[in-house]
């Protein structure tokens, strides 16, 4: 297998590249677009195990080796920055549903399968999402002829946006986790762009020797570079003062983002002071913690961010809406110690 897997590194990035990590800037223009357009996503899935999603219907319309670079990438970089994935494994979630039916009619597939086999990555499953009886028929009689060891690992679900997601929960991947709502088609994509920025921040951070700042294909579900959407064009300017730029090390309110370091971190310090916060009697102790808990995350460099659809611009909140906000995710957090329902293990600020 790995004399499969550095052949096919050298037909995708060159012999150059067979003994360095693919990192951000080694990606094409091309490439990068396939990773801003969503189509490929890394998610957690309820016992912390990645989860690869591919989503069909988002291909973007760039050859298919720019498609294959793009998932190399993020399924090496996920091998990694993680341990836990190269013991537990990874789940891969092919998304063929409704409108996330595959827009190149199965263009690539062939090399698509190639990557599969050749990674040096342990699956632990594979997921089939459809709602083509045609697909469907073919895949419940072709999968039977796979080897014994390969078909163990497969699921088919058919059905609707809500069916297919809830047939996924019997296997330890919450609805949540997955970008689509079951009521309304629209692909959630924060987490993703957060992915984003953060391989591009941490791979232009680690690797000073390749020129920084390299700007990415444009995303055209957006409109424009992700990157400058979210972070701003270099030297853009408005209302007269200076865009905020998100950083991974910022805690960053709103739904999608608990995979950002910053809320990562945030979230620790939380959990380390339940306990504290669940003896304190008086409100103004009550409110003594999450302010510390703030002013703890401030002097170690982070900010505490919003983003306003609208404008699309993220902006510094005022320390109160933060300790108001830390206070709630305090709050949440004792609930799901205390086994009350709660939306997620992580519950975002």
């Amino acid at each position: 297998q790995m004399i499969r897997f550095f052949e096919l590194k050298k037909v995708l990035f060159g012999a150059e590249k067979l003994a360095k990590d693919i990192v951000f800037q080694d990606l094409s223009a091309d490439d990068k677009k396939c990773l801003e357009e969503g189509s490929c996503q890394l998610l957690v899935d309820a016992i912390n195990r990645s989860v690869i999603l591919f989503l069909p219907g988002l291909r973007s319309l760039v050859p298919v080796e720019s498609e294959a670079r793009a998932q190399f990438y993020l399924v090496m970089r996920t091998l990694r920055k993680s341990e836990d994935t190269r013991r537990k494994g990874i789940i891969n979630i092919i998304y063929a549903v409704s409108e996330y039916q595959d827009r190149k009619k199965g263009e690539g597939a062939s090399v698509f399968a190639r990557l599969a086999t050749c990674l040096p990555i342990p699956w632990a499953g594979t997921h089939i999402c459809c709602d083509d009886v045609k697909e469907y028929a073919i895949l419940r009689v072709g999968i039977p002829l796979l080897p014994a060891f390969v078909r163990a690992k497969f699921r088919v679900h058919f059905g609707t946006h809500m069916e297919v997601q809830y047939a996924l929960r019997g296997f330890g991947i919450p609805a949540g986790s997955i970008p689509v709502s079951p009521t309304n088609s629209a692909p959630l994509l924060q987490n993703h762009f957060a992915w984003y920025l953060q391989a591009a921040f941490e791979d232009n951070r680690d690797h000073p020797t390749i020129q920084k700042n390299q700007p990415p294909g444009p995303a055209s579900l957006m409109g424009g570079s992700l990157v400058e959407l979210m972070v701003g064009r270099p030297g853009e300017r408005l209302n007269n003062e200076a865009r905020v730029s998100p950083l991974p090390g910022d805690v960053l309110f709103g739904h999608g983002f608990k995979l950002n370091p910053g809320n990562v971190k945030l979230h620790d310090l939380i959990y380390e002071t339940v306990h504290r916060y669940d003896a304190a009697e008086r409100k103004g102790d009550k409110m003594t913690i999450s302010r510390v808990i703030v002013e703890d995350c401030k002097a170690s460099g982070s900010r505490f961010l919003s983003f306003d659809g609208n404008t699309r611009t993220w902006s510094i909140v005022a320390d109160k809406v933060a300790r108001n906000k830390v206070a709630k995710a305090i709050r949440n957090r004792r609930r799901s110690v205390e086994g009350k329902p709660t939306l997620s293990r992580q519950s975002n600020p």
